[in-house]
C-alpha cells in the first residue's frame, strides 16, 4: 500500500496543479487534491459495504464494524450502494473497459494526476463502435494527441507519478453514458454500456476538453450523432420500441417517435399519422441530407 503523501508532497503537488502564484490558486489546488483523496477512501468503503451487503451481512454487523449504530449505517450508506453501476444491472462492455483501461494508460505518459475526456476520446480509438466512427471521420491518436498538447496546458516535466484517476469531468461523462443506456435499452434486455453511449455523451458536450479536441479537428459533431443514432436510439419499453396503445382511458403522453424524448419548452414536436417527431430530430433529418446533398450520395 502506498504511504499517505506528507504535508511538503501534498503542497508540491498543489503548486505544480495550481494555475499561477497566487495563494488563492494554491489554496483550490489543495483542496482538490485533498478532496480526490478523501473521495478514494469514501469509494473504498463503499465497496467493502457493498462486498460486505453481497455476502448477506446485516446493517446491524456492518455498523458496528464501521463504530456506529445499524440506523446510521443503513442510512449512510444504502443510497450509496444501490446507486452503484452494477447494484443498477449496469454492464460495461469490453470495448468500454478496454477504453478506459487506455485512457488512463494515456493520462499516465503524459504524467498527469487525472485523465480528462480527451484521454477517453483517445481510449475510444482502441476498440467498438465508437473507434469505427472516429477513424471514419478522420480521427487518429496522434491528431487527438497533438490537439489536446496544443489546447491544454500539460506540464513540460514529470509532474506526477503514480496511476491517474478519472477527473470530474470524464466520471460526469461516463455517468452521462450510464444513463443514456439506461433510458434507451429495452426493459427487457440487460443494460450495456458501451462506446457509442460515451462518445455520443463527449461529443454533445460542448465544454467538454474532449468536444473541444474534436473541434479543433474540425470534426463536425452533427457526424457523430448520424454515424451514432442507430446504436443508442431505441426508447426503453418492453420491446424496445414505443408503444401506440396506452392503458385503457388514460391518455399516453406525446413523444418524438424517433428518439423517444416528450414534449417541452425546448423540445416542440410536430405530428403526423400516428407519429411524432421532435424540433431535434428534425435539425438532424436537415444536417444528414444537407451532408448527403454536398457528397453527392
Amino acid at each position: 500500500m502506498s504511504p499517505e503523501p506528507t504535508v511538503d508532497q501534498l503542497i508540491q503537488a498543489a503548486h505544480t496543479r495550481a494555475t499561477s502564484d497566487d495563494p488563492l490558486d494554491l489554496l483550490d489546488a489543495i483542496l482538490a487534491l485533498t478532496r480526490n483523496l478523501s473521495g478514494h477512501a469514501d469509494a473504498a468503503v463503499d465497496q467493502a459495504v457493498r462486498q460486505a451487503r453481497d455476502a448477506g451481512y446485516s446493517w446491524t454487523v456492518i455498523g458496528e464494524h464501521l463504530g456506529v449504530s445499524r440506523q446510521a449505517a443503513r442510512q449512510r450508506y444504502a443510497d450509496r450502494v444501490a446507486q452503484t453501476p452494477a447494484a443498477l444491472g449496469l454492464i460495461r462492455g469490453r470495448d468500454l473497459e478496454a477504453g478506459l483501461a487506455a485512457a488512463l494508460a494515456a493520462a499516465e505518459s503524459d504524467h498527469l494526476a487525472e485523465a480528462g475526456t480527451e484521454h477517453i476520446l483517445l481510449g475510444l480509438l482502441t476498440d467498438g463502435v465508437a473507434a469505427a466512427t472516429l477513424e471514419q471521420l478522420g480521427v487518429s491518436r496522434d491528431k487527438i494527441r497533438d490537439a489536446s498538447h496544443r489546447l491544454f496546458d500539460y506540464a513540460t516535466e514529470p509532474a506526477h507519478q503514480g496511476r491517474p484517476i478519472f477527473s470530474a469531468e470524464a466520471r460526469a461523462a461516463l455517468a452521462g453514458a450510464e444513463q443514456l443506456a439506461t433510458e434507451r435499452t429495452p426493459s427487457c434486455a440487460p443494460v450495456a454500456v458501451t462506446t457509442p453511449q460515451l462518445l455520443a455523451v463527449i461529443a454533445t458536450n460542448p465544454g467538454s476538453r474532449g468536444r473541444r479536441v474534436l473541434n479543433d479537428l474540425g470534426v463536425d459533431v452533427a457526424d457523430i450523432k448520424r454515424l451514432l443514432h442507430c446504436y443508442i436510439n431505441v426508447p426503453r419499453t418492453a420491446f424496445g420500441r414505443r408503444s401506440r396503445r396506452g392503458r385503457p382511458g388514460k391518455k399516453q403522453a406525446d413523444r418524438c417517435s424517433f428518439c423517444g424524448h416528450g414534449r417541452s419548452d425546448e423540445r416542440r414536436l410536430v405530428s403526423g399519422p400516428d407519429v411524432w417527431i421532435c424540433s431535434e430530430c428534425v435539425t438532424l433529418c436537415g444536417e444528414i441530407l444537407a451532408a448527403a446533398s454536398d457528397t453527392g450520395a
